[in-house]
């Protein structure tokens, strides 16, 4: 949270700051994220009107389960902002940041450029092979030959295989 307070009654000043957010654990396309404390470095400025306008960088650490084996993976978040935050806005509307009294809460945009800038999928290590490694790793033919046996599009492999072999 930022106290706006000295800025609203020098508009046009800017400010720096430095500080620590906590990210509640967001559903994001089905899978849980987790987040550490965001950390937020940056300037912010009280426009005439009463609006703030904060700009800086966000670094977090989010957790999520690996998208290949399903253990638990992680990723380095970093993401530039520059926000107008409101004095009179709906606090219910997503599209904008408000802010009430002479504190801005940055919980909103931290969450957001946090989650806008996560990874596409979290891997618990950069060359994590699957579930596979895990099948038989002492003999990594059997894994392969029992996989294809399993695929659910093996019996249509079998038909297209003997459609084939009729034709011939």
């Amino acid at each position: 949270m930022l106290d706006v307070s000295t800025a609203t009654r020098n508009p046009g000043t800017r400010y720096v700051y430095d500080v620590e957010q906590a990210i509640a654990p967001q559903n994001v396309c089905g899978e849980l994220v987790r987040f550490d404390s965001a950390h937020l470095t940056g300037s912010y400025e009280a426009m005439e009107n009463g609006d703030v306008e904060v700009e800086g960088r966000l670094t977090v650490h989010a957790h999520a389960r690996c998208a290949n084996c399903l253990k638990d993976g992680s990723a380095f978040v970093e993401a530039d902002y520059r926000e107008l935050f409101q004095r009179e806005g709906d606090p219910e509307d997503d599209e904008i940041f408000t802010y009430t009294g002479h504190v801005v809460d940055l919980e909103k945009l931290a969450m957001s450029y946090a989650v806008m800038h996560l990874p596409m999928r979290f891997l618990c290590k950069p060359d994590c092979q699957g579930y596979v490694q895990y099948l038989d790793e002492e003999d990594p033919d059997t894994c392969q030959k029992e996989l294809t046996g399993q695929h659910p599009f093996a019996a249509l492999q079998q038909l297209l295989s003997q459609s084939g072999a009729d034709q011939e």
